[in-house]
């Protein structure tokens, strides 16, 4: 994320409750969160919760093309609307 203190890891696995959506956690050095998404389409979106209740962040991205799913670029939406753009690229197993 530009601009932003990193390292920033997102981890996600499939939501235990919701078909077709992922849940996890983004870790950065000033905290963890929460985070509830989907891709449809190409599209990326998901939720971000400091505190587990109210929406302190939303991603909005798409796809690469001829990356296989292995990275989106986009924006970040903080809640005060501030936008910070992102890349985000699913590390090697």
């Amino acid at each position: 994320m530009a601009g932003q203190p990193g390292p920033i890891q997102l981890q996600l696995a499939p939501h235990p409750e919701w078909n077709g959506t992922v849940k996890g956690s983004i870790a950065r050095p000033a905290g963890r969160s929460v985070v509830v998404g989907d891709v449809n389409q190409g599209k990326l979106t998901m939720e971000e919760s400091a505190d587990g209740k109210k929406v302190s962040g939303t991603w909005l991205g798409d796809v690469v093309e001829g990356s296989c799913g292995r990275e989106i670029r986009g924006d970040w939406l903080d809640d005060q609307d501030n936008t910070v753009p992102f890349v985000m690229r699913k590390q090697p197993q």
